[in-house]
């Protein structure tokens, strides 16, 4: 999807935005090298006594090497570029239902919302959020009805008020990722019309 036109209704103005499906060698490559700053700031926020955050990235090295499994469709790969350089990213894989805890399951085809990183020097753009409606319009077009997210508020908080803005509703437990404090998440969607 070209943003360029859409760049001025959201506070990007004369920037050529641009967000699209990850798929080439070298896109693919500009996701790994954006989920590597990514990791490096989970692991910072891990080790910084004021962050309060315990966040465990344990198997990170294997998926990045294993990209894009498991972001592969009916999920995706995206990618946010400002005048060509790579900005930022989103990752939505398919959760398995079956998998789910019960209280939490509302969907037949539910994906996960993972890896939402804007490089530093392109925030204040509303890239996230660009970001998180390219992810969410990804979502429905592939005939999802839900996405599900997981997050450490405490954190997070940034990442987590946009989450709110966008219609993320708290729910109970659908996975199990033993960071503690963290919360989970659903947005339900409409389906496509």
């Amino acid at each position: 999807m070209n943003a360029e036109d859409q760049a001025t209704h959201s506070g990007i103005s004369s920037r050529q935005v641009e967000i699209r499906p990850a798929g080439s060698a070298a896109e693919l490559e500009q996701v790994r090298e954006l989920m590597r700053e990514y990791g490096f700031h989970l692991a910072h926020l891990a080790e910084s006594p004021e962050s309060g955050a315990r966040i465990c990235i344990a198997g990170y090295d294997t998926e990045l090497a294993g990209l894009p499994a498991p972001y592969v469709a009916p999920g995706g790969l995206l990618l946010a570029l400002v005048n060509g350089e790579a900005a930022g990213c989103v990752a939505l894989k398919q959760l398995r239902p079956a998998a789910m805890a019960e209280e939490a399951m509302c969907s037949s085809s539910p994906l996960e919302l993972k890896r939402l990183w804007v490089r530093p020097g392109f925030r204040g753009l509303r890239l996230g959020q660009t970001l998180m409606q390219a992810a969410i319009d990804h979502a429905r077009a592939s005939g999802s009805d839900a996405i599900y997210l997981d997050t450490v508020p405490a954190a997070m908080p940034e990442a987590n008020r946009l989450y709110a803005a966008m219609g993320f509703e708290p729910v109970g437990r659908y996975n199990d990722n033993p960071v503690p404090d963290i919360a989970f998440f659903r947005l339900r969607l409409a389906a496509a019309s």
